[in-house]
């Protein structure tokens, strides 16, 4: 993708030209991806910074700790500014495509100091391998408990013997053994009147497969 460049250095590259630019629109890089496979693509995802979003939740100023979103013609700036910057440092060796969003209601977490301003909300997180205390589960989705450095805690919904009916149970995943943790959204239901005020919250029992 890039000219004799790993993917790591790629991203730190692209990691030192965008975080500037984000800076002097008041954001902060939430996380990059390298998307391979036809044009090379470059997804940067930016938004309030985690200390802003944390305090966001503790003063109750954005709901559930998420600030006002990042404008589409914020996003057009900064795509628009760093991939100048990327096309002078030659980054790229072929055609490739920059994208620039905020990360979304399901965003996808690239570090785990990123989950403390969602704690108590629903996730889904996929391990590269299976948990080591839970034999042969990779996937685990329920409320986010706790945030403690680079470890947390997911409450899901586990059979302690065979034929036991499930109950909710904490389960401690390293970020090291994560593949992919995005955050559940629960969407209000429109459908009854006044529905939209009382959105329906997490119910506190995790679940997956």
């Amino acid at each position: 993708m890039g000219k004799g460049l790993s993917p790591d250095q790629i991203l730190r590259r692209v990691r030192e030209a965008a975080e500037p630019v984000a800076a002097s629109f008041g954001l902060a890089i939430w996380g990059i991806e390298l998307v391979s496979g036809g044009r090379p693509t470059c997804r940067i995802y930016v938004d309030a910074a985690v200390d802003a979003l944390v305090a966001g939740a503790e003063d109750s100023n954005g709901e559930d700790g998420v600030l006002e979103g990042v404008s589409i013609d914020q996003c057009a700036d900064i795509s628009r500014l760093v991939g100048l910057a990327l096309e002078v440092d030659e980054v790229f060796a072929d055609a490739w495509v920059l994208e620039v969003s905020s990360p979304g209601f399901e965003r996808v977490f690239f570090e785990p100091e990123q989950l403390k301003p969602y704690i108590g909300r629903d996730v889904d997180v996929a391990l590269l391998d299976p948990h080591p205390e839970v034999a042969g589960r990779r996937k685990f989705k329920g409320p986010l408990k706790a945030v403690d450095g680079k470890v947390f805690t997911v409450e899901v919904l586990l059979s302690q013997a065979e034929g036991e009916k499930p109950a909710p149970t904490d389960v401690a995943i390293r970020w090291d053994m994560v593949k992919k943790a995005r955050l559940i959204h629960i969407f209000p239901d429109t459908s009854k009147p006044g529905a939209g005020k009382n959105a329906k919250k997490p119910s506190g029992k995790g679940g997956g497969k």
